[in-house]
């Protein structure tokens, strides 16, 4: 718009001049017509400058949509390589104290067939209550849907299923498998008295590894009831020493409350 009104100035100084005589009146149709010709050249280079200008935003929105989903994949790779390496950490740990149970190294033998067939089709039926990794033995429970708020009594629906899971691990097929309950919080601190004393009566500390401890061993008493022998059955408490996800979201701290099952032959 610019270098608009500076030819509309031009053509008026040419105006100016030919009203004084200073120009022939052919050389001011001459210059005239060629300022309208850039005047027309030049509204038709802004035209083409504001295309461009609209193409480079619509590319720059769409490398800033890019950019955002590469973040959000990096994100999700970095979170399934955490829980895989805590996973294995996991197996480590069980593998070393059964072996100190039983006085030999316990090797990752798979379930039985019919074992893990079993807890697969119960799992199917309780999608949201837990889910099961066949190639490790792990049932990871969602506390959330386990237990209620800052309790350590497990809801009935759960109960149910870990009941049926209890039956499953007491039939002759699952004689050779052990479980290891592994019990785990997020970082918030336990606030509510309530819990504290509850958590003191049964002479845990009152704070997350206490959590951890008497929710794993809340989970081992249903199991043990369902036919479970108890020297099949080990508990530990991780407190939130054992993250899968960030604790910074809300999302992440529900990750990170969790109850793990570990089955091992």
């Amino acid at each position: 718009m610019e270098r608009f009104s500076a030819v509309i100035v031009m053509v008026a100084a040419m105006v100016a001049l030919g009203a004084t005589g200073c120009v022939s009146q052919d050389q001011y149709d001459t210059l005239a017509l060629q300022n309208r010709e850039q005047a027309k050249l030049l509204l038709e280079k802004d035209a083409e400058i504001a295309r461009l200008g609209e193409r480079v935003d619509a590319l720059q929105a769409r490398a800033e949509d890019a950019q955002r989903l590469l973040q959000e994949k990096e994100d999700h790779l970095s979170s399934v390589m955490q829980e895989r390496d805590e996973v294995r950490k996991a197996f480590d740990e069980l593998k070393e104290i059964y072996g100190k149970i039983a006085g030999r190294p316990v090797g990752r033998g798979k379930l039985p067939e019919e074992v893990a067939l079993s807890i697969q089709q119960l799992a199917d039926q309780y999608p949201d209550l837990f889910q099961f990794d066949p190639e490790t033995g792990r049932l990871r429970f969602a506390s959330d849907i386990t237990f209620d708020f800052a309790s350590i009594q497990v809801k009935a629906g759960a109960r149910t299923a870990i009941t049926k899971l209890g039956r499953i691990l007491a039939s002759d097929a699952a004689k050779e498998v052990s479980a290891s309950i592994v019990g785990h919080t997020d970082s918030v601190p336990v606030k509510r008295e309530q819990t504290k004393t509850m958590l003191t009566n049964l002479g845990k500390a009152p704070s997350n590894q206490g959590l951890s401890e008497a929710r794993a061993e809340a989970v081992a008493d249903i199991l043990t009831a369902a036919g479970v022998p108890a020297s099949r059955i080990t508990t530990h408490g991780r407190g939130a020493s054992r993250p899968i996800a960030s604790n910074k979201s809300k999302s992440g701290r529900a990750r990170n409350r969790r109850v793990e099952i570990f089955l091992s032959t």
